[in-house]
């Protein structure tokens, strides 16, 4: 349907692409990833490449593409002493290597031989790959979840691990801690993600589509700048499966988002009226008419409702109709103040009214 013009949101393409591992090597050179990243889709390149990283000094991650919750996702280490093994920029398949697994933190050690041979199983079937990179050692400190809508940041979820574990999961015992998303703590992190997102779907070979309806980014942190700011690395990327169930309040957002995406202008939404206003001021309209809207209503009439309300006062719309004059009129000595609204040549009086057409909350 994607190749046919429609929209996906999000297509099974961009689901495969963002949610793929490799797609940390596609964003290399995005504000939000790790310039040092690798990825590995046969046992030929991980024997080539993956001795190469291990001999750079760095402490590594590899990362299955399959999987979830920190399942095949390990830290790799030189064990003590083994850096003297290394030739030629090469560590040679008896490398002693320190393994932890993000699943559960457990501990063990293989050679590097042994590891290869291991990870042969990630690479198996449709899909198959491992992603190498720099391993970030403050992800002991957790990581950021910034929870999308589109191109709009709807919230930030520190994860935090359980003491000496690195798995960000509740399962292995991580607390969740949530922020807006202009919380001053994570400025530098939001200003650059922003700069970024015009050109993600590009660098993920994915050019023409929207960004999904609902989905996830997961930093970790990086080092600190010169005066002392949090860097972040894009982890990963979720656009197939991201909980909701207990946001459903956001159904307005993600309803606005997909109409966006759809190339149409989303329609005002009446806010929560306060619990304590200054006083009601109705919004008079008559229906039908050149001037309204798919919602039945003037493009202006909602969001002059939503300024009212942003003052202070109670404020909807209600419609005249002539058979109903009396009860319009009992319902607006109750008002502090009135606005009719309409464009008389295009508008029709009706006639025929239900009580619908008022508030039942007057």
């Amino acid at each position: 349907m994607v190749k046919a013009g429609k929209k996906g949101m999000s297509s099974a393409e961009a689901m495969q692409k963002m949610g793929a591992k490799d797609a940390l090597v596609k964003i290399k050179n995005l504000e939000c990833g790790l310039s040092c990243t690798a990825a590995y889709y046969d046992m030929k390149e991980l024997k080539a490449g993956f001795p190469k990283t291990m001999a750079s000094g760095d402490t590594r991650v590899l990362k299955q593409n399959r999987g979830s919750q920190g399942e095949g996702i390990w830290v790799c280490k030189l064990a003590e002493g083994e850096e003297k093994k290394i030739s030629d920029g090469v560590c040679p398949p008896d490398t002693l290597l320190d393994l932890q697994e993000a699943v559960d933190n457990h501990k063990e050690q293989k050679t590097l031989g042994e590891f290869m041979k291991f990870c042969s199983k990630y690479l198996e079937g449709a899909g198959g790959q491992l992603v190498d990179q720099k391993f970030l050692p403050r992800i002991v400190e957790g990581e950021v979840r910034v929870f999308m809508i589109g191109s709009q940041p709807m919230e930030l979820i520190h994860k935090k691990p359980a003491e000496g574990g690195i798995s960000a999961t509740m399962s292995s015992g991580a607390k969740y801690v949530k922020y807006p998303p202009d919380d001053a703590k994570f400025a530098l992190l939001m200003s650059k993600f922003k700069a970024d997102l015009p050109n993600l779907m590009k660098s993920l070979d994915l050019e023409g589509q929207p960004l999904p309806l609902i989905w996830t980014a997961d930093f970790i942190l990086g080092p600190k700048t010169a005066d002392g700011q949090d860097t972040f690395f894009v982890g990963e990327f979720n656009c197939s499966c991201v909980g909701i169930i207990k946001q459903l309040s956001r159904a307005v957002e993600v309803g606005m988002a997909a109409v966006k995406n759809c190339g149409g202008e989303p329609l005002a939404i009446l806010k929560e009226q306060p619990k304590q206003p200054f006083g009601k001021i109705p919004i008079i309209q008559c229906k039908g008419g050149v001037d309204k809207a798919r919602n039945g209503h003037r493009p202006d009439t909602i969001p002059i409702c939503n300024a009212l309300i942003q003052l202070g006062w109670h404020s909807e719309p209600i419609f005249y109709t002539d058979n109903m004059r009396l009860r319009f009129a009992s319902t607006l000595k109750k008002a502090m103040a009135t606005f009719a609204v309409s464009t008389p040549a295009s508008t029709t009086v009706s006639r025929r009214a239900s009580s619908t057409d008022f508030s039942t909350t007057w």
